[in-house]
């Protein structure tokens, strides 16, 4: 009897990739080396983070990654391919990795159903996370310094159209039979989870965890924040260091895990310009966070970049509102703080043979309890550099690490008593023509079953106050914390 794979939702059986499949496992006979399979499919509309909580294994890593306010999210689990590395040479290694790879990756893509303008995002995909330190001990051992991974299953939503990609390993092994079984099980899955949501209402401010936040931000941790403050402030005074960005860890437990789904789920509906965020390492280790910072992004080698660094509370009313937006956008020490990320970006993309280009002065980027200085870069990239070496050369930036950055990094390791593991670092993924995304992990917290660490950061320059910044260390904690179910 013939078995006929099909999704009843989808107007194209599986019986059309039966012949992809078996060329794809005759290569592997051929070549006596292991291929990927990549099976791409427009399916019924889908929320990414529903099948992130419903579909992915928790045993297995996963990334996620969504802006709202631009209607696109991806979520990623499962590994078929993952790669590892450590050092000084890790960007390099990933680079070499994902070259090996390209070659055995066959791709089969529904384009006849997806429109134009979408047909490159059917491509293959590789994820990526690094830490912000090469070498990480204690939390940061939770991730390894930089991961790179071909998912099993992604699942990405671009306005209403919904694409899935399938990444299969095929060995000499593999049947046609398992392929078509796995894959069929998935598309039905998904059509299951079809024109569902996953959302909350937005819990307020002032609530039971929002107390509990401000309780274990303790006299003592910030007496410890104070004291780094103003030591960093005589290092820049006596030394030809201009920034330091110092870091605060806060450590939460409640009587109950959290809910990372529903967490992610508030974060998107709270901070729609930001990029919400979780990377998962399958051990119960999960990084999740809102961040407002692009590193970069590389379409139709085209590349965009954020400078974003000086900040201030919003008002409580529209006239406060407006007066805080004056004093951060005439403020000579935020403008100054922001011109060094500006010039460092600038700079490090014109040490590349790039020509970026930029708007003056500075614009504000208002989110819902914060707002920033930002600036806009963009550029057109050479097809000789690869995005790794344009994520290498950016990292860290200004914004979180301080200038010069390697006397930056040497202060932070001297004042913070934790690694920063995923804080502040790149995250994102790259296709094999060279169109990438990666986000700064900032506004963020590391999850682990009822245990939470909170990350926050502020940026020291001359004419700092010890004060004020940590009052803007706790403004960054309450957007995670009041958003963390």
């Amino acid at each position: 009897m013939t078995v006929v794979y099909y999704c009843s939702s989808h107007r194209q059986d599986l019986r059309a990739i039966q012949p992809f499949i078996a060329d794809c496992l005759e290569q592997v006979a051929q070549d006596h080396h292991p291929q990927i399979a990549s099976l791409s499919f427009v399916v019924p509309t889908v929320d990414p983070l529903l099948a992130l909580a419903h579909l992915a294994d928790r045993q297995e890593p996963h990334l996620y990654l969504e802006r709202a306010v631009s209607e696109e999210a991806v979520a990623a689990f499962g590994s078929t391919l993952t790669y590892q590395s450590t050092g000084a040479q890790r960007f390099v290694d990933a680079h070499a990795f994902l070259e090996q790879w390209w070659p055995r990756i066959h791709a089969y893509q529904d384009a006849d159903s997806a429109p134009d303008s979408l047909t490159a995002a059917l491509e293959p995909r590789f994820f990526c996370s690094f830490t912000f330190f090469p070498d990480s001990t204690g939390a940061g051992l939770d991730f390894p310094s930089a991961t790179i991974t071909l998912p099993q299953w992604q699942i990405l939503r671009q306005g209403q159209t919904c694409l899935f990609t399938a990444n299969f390993l095929l060995t000499a092994e593999t049947t046609l039979m398992s392929v078509l079984d796995e894959l069929n099980a998935h598309l039905l899955a998904l059509q299951r989870l079809a024109d569902d949501s996953l959302s909350t209402e937005v819990i307020p401010a002032g609530t039971s965890f929002h107390n509990f936040f401000l309780r274990r931000s303790s006299a003592l941790a910030k007496s410890h924040f104070k004291e780094s403050v103003r030591q960093a402030l005589g290092h820049i005074t006596h030394h030809q260091v201009q920034k330091i960005v110092l870091a605060h860890a806060l450590d939460v437990v409640q009587d109950r895990p959290f809910k990372i789904s529903l967490s992610l789920a508030q974060l998107r509906q709270r901070y729609p310009d930001c990029y919400v965020f979780s990377v998962g390492n399958g051990r119960d280790k999960t990084f999740i966070g809102a961040s407002p910072e692009r590193l970069l992004s590389v379409a139709h080698r085209r590349l965009s970049t954020d400078a974003l660094a000086g900040s201030a509370p919003r008002g409580r009313t529209a006239k406060e509102d407006r007066q805080l937006a004056l004093h951060l956008l005439h403020s000579t020490k935020e403008q100054a703080e922001h011109q060094i990320v500006v010039n460092f970006l600038a700079q490090t993309l014109a040490e590349l043979g790039l020509q970026p280009y930029y708007p003056k002065p500075p614009t504000l980027l208002r989110l819902s309890n914060i707002q920033h200085l930002h600036t806009p870069i963009q550029a057109r990239v050479a097809g000789r550099i690869h995005p790794l070496q344009l994520v290498e050369a950016l990292h860290p930036t200004p914004a979180v690490a301080g200038l010069p950055i390697g006397a930056a990094c040497e202060q932070i390791h001297a004042y913070e008593q934790f690694d920063r593991g995923l804080y502040g670092a790149p995250l994102g993924w790259i296709r094999a023509n060279g169109d990438s995304e990666f986000i700064v992990g900032i506004r963020s917290a590391l999850i682990s079953s009822n245990w939470a660490r909170l990350y926050a950061g502020a940026g020291i320059v001359a004419g700092s106050d010890p004060e004020r910044e940590w009052a803007e260390i706790n403004l960054k904690f309450r957007a995670l914390g009041e958003s963390l179910i």
